[in-house]
Protein backbone atom coordinates (compact mmCIF):
# COMPACT_ATOMS: atom_id res chain seq x y z
CA UNK A 1 0.00 0.00 0.00
CA UNK A 2 1.23 3.52 -0.82
CA UNK A 3 -0.62 5.03 2.11
CA UNK A 4 -4.21 6.01 2.81
CA UNK A 5 -6.00 8.37 0.44
CA UNK A 6 -9.12 10.43 1.01
CA UNK A 7 -11.67 10.08 -1.78
CA UNK A 8 -13.01 13.46 -2.90
CA UNK A 9 -15.79 13.61 -5.46
CA UNK A 10 -16.87 17.24 -5.65
CA UNK A 11 -19.26 19.29 -7.73
CA UNK A 12 -17.81 21.77 -10.23
CA UNK A 13 -16.44 24.95 -8.68
CA UNK A 14 -18.85 26.99 -10.77
CA UNK A 15 -21.67 25.75 -8.55
CA UNK A 16 -22.78 27.07 -5.19
CA UNK A 17 -21.18 24.26 -3.23
CA UNK A 18 -18.22 21.91 -3.57
CA UNK A 19 -20.08 18.97 -2.05
CA UNK A 20 -21.84 16.53 -4.33
CA UNK A 21 -24.76 15.71 -2.01
CA UNK A 22 -25.83 15.70 1.62
CA UNK A 23 -25.46 11.98 2.40
CA UNK A 24 -21.98 11.93 0.93
CA UNK A 25 -20.95 14.87 3.13
CA UNK A 26 -22.30 13.09 6.19
CA UNK A 27 -20.26 9.99 5.35
CA UNK A 28 -17.12 12.06 4.88
CA UNK A 29 -17.61 13.91 8.17
CA UNK A 30 -18.30 10.66 10.03
CA UNK A 31 -15.16 9.12 8.54
CA UNK A 32 -13.05 12.12 9.59
CA UNK A 33 -14.44 12.05 13.14
CA UNK A 34 -13.64 8.34 13.44
CA UNK A 35 -10.19 9.02 12.08
CA UNK A 36 -9.61 11.65 14.76
CA UNK A 37 -10.77 9.30 17.51
CA UNK A 38 -8.56 6.49 16.22
CA UNK A 39 -5.45 8.61 15.77
CA UNK A 40 -5.42 10.57 19.02
CA UNK A 41 -4.66 7.59 21.22
CA UNK A 42 -1.53 5.56 21.87
CA UNK A 43 0.82 4.63 19.06
CA UNK A 44 -1.66 5.70 16.39
CA UNK A 45 -1.49 9.37 17.35
CA UNK A 46 -2.05 11.56 14.30
CA UNK A 47 1.02 13.49 13.18
CA UNK A 48 1.05 17.13 12.07
CA UNK A 49 0.79 16.31 8.36
CA UNK A 50 -2.26 14.12 8.90
CA UNK A 51 -3.96 16.77 11.07
CA UNK A 52 -3.27 19.39 8.42
CA UNK A 53 -4.71 17.11 5.75
CA UNK A 54 -7.96 16.70 7.69
CA UNK A 55 -8.33 20.42 8.36
CA UNK A 56 -7.71 21.29 4.71
CA UNK A 57 -10.21 18.66 3.60
CA UNK A 58 -12.87 20.05 5.95
CA UNK A 59 -12.20 23.53 4.61
CA UNK A 60 -12.46 22.23 1.06
CA UNK A 61 -15.85 20.70 1.75
CA UNK A 62 -17.14 24.11 2.85
CA UNK A 63 -15.28 26.12 0.21
CA UNK A 64 -17.57 28.41 -1.84
CA UNK A 65 -17.54 27.77 -5.55
CA UNK A 66 -16.22 30.12 -8.20
CA UNK A 67 -15.79 30.07 -11.94
CA UNK A 68 -12.47 29.18 -13.51
CA UNK A 69 -10.86 29.78 -16.85
CA UNK A 70 -10.33 26.64 -18.89
CA UNK A 71 -8.82 25.86 -22.25
CA UNK A 72 -11.94 23.77 -22.91
CA UNK A 73 -15.28 25.24 -24.00
CA UNK A 74 -18.25 24.79 -21.69
CA UNK A 75 -20.39 23.32 -24.49
CA UNK A 76 -17.89 20.49 -24.82
CA UNK A 77 -18.63 19.09 -21.37
CA UNK A 78 -19.42 15.37 -21.40
CA UNK A 79 -21.82 15.01 -18.48
CA UNK A 80 -21.50 11.24 -18.25
CA UNK A 81 -17.80 11.27 -17.34
CA UNK A 82 -16.53 12.65 -14.04
CA UNK A 83 -13.04 13.36 -12.74
CA UNK A 84 -12.32 12.36 -9.14
CA UNK A 85 -9.39 13.20 -6.87
CA UNK A 86 -8.02 11.06 -4.06
CA UNK A 87 -5.88 13.05 -1.64
CA UNK A 88 -3.12 11.42 0.34
CA UNK A 89 -4.15 11.57 3.97
CA UNK A 90 -1.63 9.43 5.81
CA UNK A 91 2.04 10.32 5.80
CA UNK A 92 3.92 8.34 3.17
CA UNK A 93 6.87 10.27 1.81
CA UNK A 94 7.21 8.34 -1.45
CA UNK A 95 3.51 8.20 -2.39
CA UNK A 96 2.17 10.92 -4.74
CA UNK A 97 -0.07 13.46 -2.97
CA UNK A 98 -2.93 13.30 -5.49
CA UNK A 99 -4.41 10.47 -7.53
CA UNK A 100 -7.01 11.12 -10.21
CA UNK A 101 -9.58 8.60 -11.45
CA UNK A 102 -12.27 8.89 -14.12
CA UNK A 103 -15.73 7.34 -14.01
CA UNK A 104 -18.78 7.21 -16.22
CA UNK A 105 -22.05 8.06 -14.49
CA UNK A 106 -22.56 6.12 -11.28
CA UNK A 107 -19.29 5.22 -9.47
CA UNK A 108 -20.37 1.59 -9.43
CA UNK A 109 -20.22 1.35 -13.22
CA UNK A 110 -16.47 1.11 -13.15
CA UNK A 111 -13.37 3.03 -14.05
CA UNK A 112 -13.13 5.04 -17.23
CA UNK A 113 -10.59 2.77 -18.87
CA UNK A 114 -12.67 -0.40 -18.40
CA UNK A 115 -15.88 0.94 -19.90
CA UNK A 116 -17.23 -0.38 -23.18
CA UNK A 117 -19.27 2.71 -23.99
CA UNK A 118 -18.63 3.49 -27.65
CA UNK A 119 -18.08 7.24 -27.21
CA UNK A 120 -15.39 6.60 -24.60
CA UNK A 121 -13.47 3.96 -26.51
CA UNK A 122 -12.50 6.44 -29.18
CA UNK A 123 -9.89 8.39 -27.18
CA UNK A 124 -6.90 9.60 -29.16
CA UNK A 125 -5.33 12.17 -26.83
CA UNK A 126 -6.20 13.30 -23.31
CA UNK A 127 -5.08 15.88 -20.75
CA UNK A 128 -5.74 16.72 -17.10
CA UNK A 129 -5.34 20.46 -16.55
CA UNK A 130 -4.55 21.74 -13.04
CA UNK A 131 -5.17 25.33 -11.91
CA UNK A 132 -4.28 27.30 -8.79
CA UNK A 133 -6.76 29.41 -6.83
CA UNK A 134 -5.90 32.43 -8.99
CA UNK A 135 -7.19 30.47 -12.00
CA UNK A 136 -3.77 30.05 -13.57
CA UNK A 137 -2.91 26.78 -15.30
CA UNK A 138 0.12 25.56 -13.37
CA UNK A 139 0.46 21.93 -14.42
CA UNK A 140 -0.93 19.26 -16.71
CA UNK A 141 -0.77 15.52 -17.34
CA UNK A 142 -1.35 14.18 -20.82
CA UNK A 143 -1.20 11.03 -22.89
CA UNK A 144 -2.47 9.14 -25.92
CA UNK A 145 -5.28 6.58 -26.21
CA UNK A 146 -7.26 5.58 -23.10
CA UNK A 147 -5.77 6.88 -19.82
CA UNK A 148 -4.62 4.45 -17.12
CA UNK A 149 -6.94 3.36 -14.33
CA UNK A 150 -5.35 5.87 -11.97
CA UNK A 151 -3.30 8.96 -12.81
CA UNK A 152 -0.93 10.27 -10.14
CA UNK A 153 -0.01 13.94 -9.77
CA UNK A 154 3.20 14.83 -7.97
CA UNK A 155 2.28 18.36 -6.90
CA UNK A 156 5.39 19.81 -8.51
CA UNK A 157 5.87 22.40 -11.25
CA UNK A 158 7.38 21.70 -14.65
CA UNK A 159 10.78 22.69 -13.22
CA UNK A 160 10.51 20.02 -10.51
CA UNK A 161 9.85 22.45 -7.63
CA UNK A 162 7.14 21.67 -5.08
CA UNK A 163 4.00 23.77 -5.43
CA UNK A 164 2.60 25.66 -2.40
CA UNK A 165 0.13 23.89 -0.15
CA UNK A 166 -3.45 24.96 -0.71
CA UNK A 167 -6.51 24.46 -2.88
CA UNK A 168 -6.35 23.61 -6.57
CA UNK A 169 -8.81 22.70 -9.31
CA UNK A 170 -8.61 20.22 -12.17
CA UNK A 171 -10.44 19.33 -15.36
CA UNK A 172 -10.08 16.40 -17.76
CA UNK A 173 -10.40 16.71 -21.53
CA UNK A 174 -9.95 14.33 -24.44
CA UNK A 175 -10.13 14.28 -28.23
CA UNK A 176 -11.57 11.50 -30.38
CA UNK A 177 -10.58 10.34 -33.87
CA UNK A 178 -12.92 12.94 -35.40
CA UNK A 179 -11.03 15.70 -33.54
CA UNK A 180 -14.07 16.37 -31.37
CA UNK A 181 -13.10 17.61 -27.89
CA UNK A 182 -14.93 16.54 -24.71
CA UNK A 183 -14.38 17.54 -21.10
CA UNK A 184 -15.47 16.79 -17.58
CA UNK A 185 -16.65 19.44 -15.17
CA UNK A 186 -14.06 21.06 -12.91
CA UNK A 187 -13.35 19.68 -9.44
CA UNK A 188 -11.51 21.07 -6.40
CA UNK A 189 -8.96 19.37 -4.17
CA UNK A 190 -6.35 20.20 -1.52
CA UNK A 191 -2.59 19.75 -1.81
CA UNK A 192 -0.39 19.36 1.26
CA UNK A 193 3.28 18.41 1.43
CA UNK A 194 5.25 16.75 4.22
CA UNK A 195 7.82 19.07 5.88
CA UNK A 196 10.59 16.60 5.00
CA UNK A 197 9.82 17.00 1.30
CA UNK A 198 9.45 20.75 1.62
CA UNK A 199 13.00 20.89 3.02
CA UNK A 200 14.32 19.11 -0.08
CA UNK A 201 12.63 21.64 -2.33
CA UNK A 202 14.47 24.46 -0.56
CA UNK A 203 17.70 23.14 -2.11
CA UNK A 204 16.31 23.20 -5.66
CA UNK A 205 16.27 19.44 -6.05
CA UNK A 206 14.04 18.17 -8.84
CA UNK A 207 11.42 15.81 -7.46
CA UNK A 208 9.23 13.35 -9.32
CA UNK A 209 7.02 10.39 -8.42
CA UNK A 210 7.62 7.44 -10.74
CA UNK A 211 6.47 3.83 -10.81
CA UNK A 212 9.61 2.98 -8.82
CA UNK A 213 9.15 5.56 -6.08
CA UNK A 214 10.31 9.11 -5.33
CA UNK A 215 13.06 10.38 -7.63
CA UNK A 216 15.40 13.19 -6.56
CA UNK A 217 17.48 14.56 -9.43
CA UNK A 218 20.51 16.85 -9.19
CA UNK A 219 22.17 18.54 -12.16
CA UNK A 220 25.67 17.18 -12.67
CA UNK A 221 27.12 20.71 -12.78
CA UNK A 222 26.00 21.28 -9.18
CA UNK A 223 27.74 18.14 -7.90
CA UNK A 224 30.83 17.65 -10.04
CA UNK A 225 33.24 19.79 -12.01
CA UNK A 226 33.59 18.93 -15.67
CA UNK A 227 35.34 15.58 -16.14
CA UNK A 228 35.71 15.02 -12.37
CA UNK A 229 33.98 12.77 -9.86
CA UNK A 230 34.64 14.53 -6.55
CA UNK A 231 31.57 16.15 -4.99
CA UNK A 232 31.82 19.95 -4.89
CA UNK A 233 31.55 21.69 -1.52
CA UNK A 234 28.77 24.01 -2.73
CA UNK A 235 26.32 21.09 -2.96
CA UNK A 236 27.15 19.54 0.42
CA UNK A 237 24.28 21.29 2.30
CA UNK A 238 21.81 19.78 -0.19
CA UNK A 239 23.45 16.36 0.16
CA UNK A 240 23.16 16.59 3.95
CA UNK A 241 19.45 17.32 3.59
CA UNK A 242 19.08 14.26 1.37
CA UNK A 243 20.74 12.14 4.06
CA UNK A 244 18.27 13.44 6.65
CA UNK A 245 15.39 12.68 4.33
CA UNK A 246 16.59 9.12 3.69
CA UNK A 247 16.81 8.58 7.44
CA UNK A 248 13.16 9.63 7.79
CA UNK A 249 12.09 6.79 5.47
CA UNK A 250 14.54 4.24 6.84
CA UNK A 251 12.70 1.14 5.60
CA UNK A 252 12.87 1.96 1.91
CA UNK A 253 15.55 0.75 -0.47
CA UNK A 254 17.49 3.45 -2.34
CA UNK A 255 19.35 3.38 -5.64
CA UNK A 256 21.75 5.99 -7.06
CA UNK A 257 22.04 6.37 -10.82
CA UNK A 258 24.57 8.41 -12.76
CA UNK A 259 23.82 9.72 -16.25
CA UNK A 260 25.90 11.47 -18.92
CA UNK A 261 25.35 13.14 -22.27
CA UNK A 262 26.43 11.57 -25.56
CA UNK A 263 29.75 13.40 -25.77
CA UNK A 264 32.66 10.95 -25.74
CA UNK A 265 32.75 7.19 -26.07
CA UNK A 266 30.05 4.82 -24.86
CA UNK A 267 32.46 2.95 -22.58
CA UNK A 268 33.91 6.18 -21.22
CA UNK A 269 30.46 7.55 -20.39
CA UNK A 270 29.46 4.32 -18.65
CA UNK A 271 32.58 4.41 -16.51
CA UNK A 272 32.19 8.11 -15.67
CA UNK A 273 28.51 7.76 -14.76
CA UNK A 274 29.21 4.74 -12.56
CA UNK A 275 32.11 6.50 -10.85
CA UNK A 276 29.97 9.53 -10.06
CA UNK A 277 27.11 7.36 -8.78
CA UNK A 278 29.64 5.59 -6.56
CA UNK A 279 30.83 8.91 -5.09
CA UNK A 280 27.27 9.83 -4.15
CA UNK A 281 26.71 6.31 -2.79
CA UNK A 282 29.81 6.60 -0.60
CA UNK A 283 28.67 10.01 0.67
CA UNK A 284 25.32 8.55 1.74
CA UNK A 285 27.03 5.64 3.50
CA UNK A 286 29.41 8.00 5.30
CA UNK A 287 26.39 10.07 6.30
CA UNK A 288 24.92 7.13 8.18
CA UNK A 289 22.68 5.43 5.62
CA UNK A 290 22.74 1.63 5.96
CA UNK A 291 24.66 0.27 2.92
CA UNK A 292 22.25 -2.68 2.88
CA UNK A 293 19.59 -0.24 1.70
CA UNK A 294 21.73 1.22 -1.07
CA UNK A 295 22.73 0.29 -4.60
CA UNK A 296 24.31 2.36 -7.38
CA UNK A 297 24.78 2.06 -11.12
CA UNK A 298 26.08 4.02 -14.07
CA UNK A 299 23.63 4.42 -16.93
CA UNK A 300 25.89 6.32 -19.34
CA UNK A 301 23.80 7.78 -22.18
CA UNK A 302 21.10 5.09 -22.14
CA UNK A 303 18.39 7.14 -20.36
CA UNK A 304 18.58 10.61 -21.85
CA UNK A 305 15.75 13.01 -21.04
CA UNK A 306 16.58 15.74 -23.56
CA UNK A 307 18.10 16.25 -27.00
CA UNK A 308 21.85 15.57 -26.97
CA UNK A 309 22.26 17.75 -30.07
CA UNK A 310 21.92 20.98 -28.06
CA UNK A 311 23.97 22.27 -25.13
CA UNK A 312 20.82 22.77 -23.07
CA UNK A 313 19.75 19.19 -23.73
CA UNK A 314 23.17 17.77 -22.92
CA UNK A 315 23.18 19.74 -19.66
CA UNK A 316 19.85 18.18 -18.63
CA UNK A 317 21.12 14.69 -19.45
CA UNK A 318 24.16 15.07 -17.19
CA UNK A 319 22.61 14.28 -13.83
CA UNK A 320 22.58 12.06 -10.76
CA UNK A 321 19.33 10.54 -9.54
CA UNK A 322 18.63 9.25 -6.05
CA UNK A 323 15.49 7.10 -6.11
CA UNK A 324 13.70 6.15 -2.89
CA UNK A 325 12.11 2.89 -3.94
CA UNK A 326 8.74 1.49 -2.90
CA UNK A 327 10.59 -1.72 -2.04
CA UNK A 328 11.33 -2.02 1.68
CA UNK A 329 13.91 -3.97 3.64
Amino acid sequence: MDGKYLFCKLKPVSGSSCVGNGPFLVLILRWIILLFLHNTQGENKMNSLERRAVFMTLALLLLPGQSIHSAFDEDQIQNGVTLEARERLMSNLIAPPIRFTLRNGDPQTGLFYTLDTGSLDDVRTWQIQIFDRRRRKISFIQGRNSPPAMVSWSGVSDSGALLPDGFYTAQFGWQDSHKQIYTTKTISFALFTAPELRSLSDWKLKLDYTTEGLEMSIDESRIFKSGQSKIQEEVLPAMKQIVLFLKSCSKNMVTVRGHTDSTGSVIGNLMLSRERANYVYQYLVNGGIDPKRLTYEGMGTSQFIADNKTEEGRSKNRRVEIIVLKTTI
